[in-house]
């Protein structure tokens, strides 16, 4: 009978050889050829930057086919929220909207609130108190809106309504 199977000194050495295979790495010999590596990264990224590109046709349906629809439209590059952005209200108008908008979320948590506080299920307890700190942080946002500035106030309300992020 032939040994057609490898002993075991010999699966080793050819495992350890693999090992040591995968573990070598290569270092660039001279300034220039790191030079070159770094410019074929760069030139990759500005290929990579020029094919990506935003359809500027008008037509939200196809890719390239609405140029007529996009001639017809009159606000060239303009996005939703750019046009929203210029028609923002005057200051006192943004603070009652904010106003509105933070009490109903507080009415919101603290309609959860009362649920939850009739749980007694694991954790519940923790979900109670973290609604009553988002509670405690409304009331003192609707405090701080009352003396806050113009800018601030279009921070927030560009924030809440135009670009529809929570308000915490």
């Amino acid at each position: 009978m032939g040994n057609s199977l490898p002993s075991s000194t010999d699966r080793v050495s050819a495992s350890q050889s693999v090992e040591t295979a995968r573990l070598i790495v290569r270092q660039p010999g001279k300034l220039q050829e790191l030079t070159n590596l770094l410019e074929t990264f760069e030139n990759l990224n500005a290929r990579v930057s020029e094919r990506t590109g935003e359809d500027r046709s008008g037509d939200l349906g196809g890719a390239g086919a609405g140029s007529a629809a996009g001639s017809q439209q009159g606000t060239h590059g303009s996005s939703a929220r750019d046009l929203a952005m210029q028609n923002i209200p005057a200051a006192e108008v943004m603070h009652n909207k904010l106003e509105r908008h933070i009490r109903q979320e507080t009415r919101r948590l603290e309609k959860l609130a009362r649920t939850a506080s009739r749980l007694s299920a694991p954790g519940s307890a923790h979900k109670l108190n973290e609604l009553y700190a988002k509670i405690r942080r409304l009331h003192a946002l609707i405090h701080d809106i009352l003396d806050a500035s113009i800018e601030v106030l279009k921070k927030l309300f560009i924030r809440v309504f135009i670009d529809q992020q929570p308000i915490l």
